[in-house]
Order: structure tokens, then sequence, then C-alpha cells
């Protein structure tokens, strides 16, 4: 029976796709996947299957079925991306292992780029690319590319750079060699999207690791994917949660790499609390919570983001264990 090792010297990537119930997503991945150009690369796309409850595990046989490179359906039973994203690693193939969202489209020449960034840089050791946004419904006056972020764009630019950390790749489109997790680990389960949720900050935490340990990441402005924005996400309630969990993400993350004493955690909860309710300095009754209907978006996702690390403060407080 062959190891491991002689499997990986036979595959250049693994592109792992990591879904939750969204199945007609993740058939036009698939069906996009299928005209990417593979060169002389030997490369793999492992699916994994986050314990949807819909049609997904029929969309990939039915897949495997038609496409010509090879498509690997896994399974993780346990909620959680970063719990997938773990699986997926287990059972890449590859010597260079990228993520990709389930609900993207490949451009034609992403692989030539990616793994081609490798080649010529063989002091990288992550590589992010370039997400561009495709928005499926026309965009309201007010969703301007300020929130392109929000929606997976790298906004890094149009040149190959250096990432010099809190600079870092998103995961719609990132890879990594295979060294980089036998060296730092894999994502912390923690942080991330688990089933609904928005929970966040688990690349951040990754790259974190990845910095400490003196490794480099680089930018590649032309390993490209286009990300789909569904109209039920181009509304501002949508935009508002998400900015609420981001700042449920960033307590959550500085907790696990800088633990904050009580005290910080209830001065954050109190600072941030008081500013959702009455607005920023000087705090005032007419900038309270209770005329947020008046206030324009900016305003309301500073609210938002003030809620967010209130509660997750309150609920790191609650939960404080001391280490000594």
């Amino acid at each position: 029976m062959e190891n491991l090792r002689e499997i990986q010297s036979r595959v250049d990537i693994s592109v792992v796709v990591c879904t939750y119930n969204r199945a007609a997503m993740l058939r036009d991945t698939l069906r996009s996947w299928a005209g990417v150009d593979q060169g002389n690369w030997r490369a793999e796309l492992v699916v994994v299957d986050n314990n949807s409850t819909d049609s997904t595990k029929g969309v990939v046989q039915e897949s495997q079925k038609h496409l010509e490179k090879p498509l690997r359906y896994v399974f993780e039973a346990r909620p959680g991306l970063s719990f997938a994203r773990n699986k997926g690693i287990e059972a890449a193939c590859g010597k260079i292992i990228a993520f990709v969202d389930d609900d993207i489209y490949f451009r034609e020449d992403w692989l030539k780029e990616m793994v081609s960034t490798f080649e010529r840089h063989p002091e990288v050791d992550c590589v992010g690319g370039n997400s561009i946004p495709v928005f499926e419904a026309p965009r309201p006056d007010w969703l301007t590319d300020h929130f392109a972020m929000l929606y997976g764009s790298t906004l890094s630019g149009d040149d190959e750079k250096r990432m010099i950390f809190p600079e870092h790749p998103f995961g719609v489109n990132m890879a990594f060699r295979r060294e980089v997790f036998e060296r730092v680990g894999c994502f912390n389960t923690r942080l991330g999207r688990i089933q609904n949720s928005l929970l966040s900050n688990e690349e951040k935490e990754l790259f974190y690791r990845i910095d400490r340990a003196g490794m480099h990441t680089h930018y590649s402005p032309s390993s490209v994917v286009y990300h789909r924005v569904p109209e039920d996400r181009m509304n501002q309630q949508w935009i508002l949660r998400r900015v609420f969990w981001q700042g449920i993400s960033k307590i959550a993350f500085n907790q696990l790499v800088s633990k904050r004493s009580k005290r910080d955690l209830l001065e954050d909860a109190m600072r941030n609390g008081i500013r959702a309710i009455f607005g920023p300095r000087p705090y005032s009754a007419s900038k309270s919570i209770l005329f947020y209907h008046e206030f324009d978006l900016r305003e309301k996702m500073k609210i938002a983001l003030s809620l967010g690390i209130a509660k997750q403060s309150c609920v790191e407080l609650l939960n404080f264990h001391s280490s000594t």
C-alpha cells in the first residue's frame, strides 16, 4: 500500500472547498472548476461537506461523473468552518493546499497563476489571491465600494507584494505549502463560521501564528476568483449583522493571542456598551440607540461593532479562567 508521501508527490495542488447547505451554489462552483486550465500541473478538488442536510452530496457525485479533474467528497460532522478546513487539510494530497469558498467562480487561469506564484517565489510559504465581488442583483445606490471588504474583496491592489501582518489573505482565495500546517498547526476551531453564525478571524489567527513563525505570505493579484454576492446579502440588515459579528470576532481573537485581564474586559464592555447606547463622545441622549433609525449606515455600523465588542467582552468575562 502506498504511503501518504508517495501519493503527495504526485499531486501539485489540492483545492479545498468547504460547504454547508448551499448545494445550488456549489454546483455552479464545480462547473466553474471544470473550465480551469490545468496545464501540466496535477490538481485535485476536495469538497468538505460540513454536515449539510440538503443535496450537497448528490451534487458532488453528479459532478464526479463529468469532471475530468480528480474530485473527492469528504464529510465532516462537527459543525464549524474551521473543523471543515482542518478535515480538508487532513484529506488533501497536494504539496500545496488551497482554499476557496463554495460560492465563487474560478477565472480560467487561476490554477496556473496560483501554482506559478509558488514556483517563482520559493521563499514564499503562503499566497493570497485576488477576490472580486460579483453582485447578483442591481446594486442599490448606498452599496458603494466602501463596503467591498465585507463581501470578501481583498482590496490589496494590482501589484504583487509581500503581505505584512496584520494584512493577510482572505479565506475565499488562499493557498499554503503543506509544511505550513506541519509547523504552526491548523485552524483554531474556537473561531470561524459555525452553521449560520458569522464568527470569523480564524484566518487572522492562523496568519498571526504564521507571522510569528517567521514565514512569508505573498499577494498574487492575478490569481483571481469571482465571489458571488446573492441578493439576500445586498441589504443593510446583513451588513449590520456582519459588523456585529466582527466585533464579537475581534474580542475572541484578542483573548486567544493575548489574554486580557478581567478589568480590561470589563472596561471594554462598559465603554463599548455606552458608545452603542449613547453614541460617540460627547455622549448624548440625542444620539441614543433609541433613535437608531435616524443614523446613516456608517453610524449604524459603529453601533453594531460596539455592541458586538461589548457582548463578547461580557462573555469572555463570565468565562474568564485565571492562569494562576
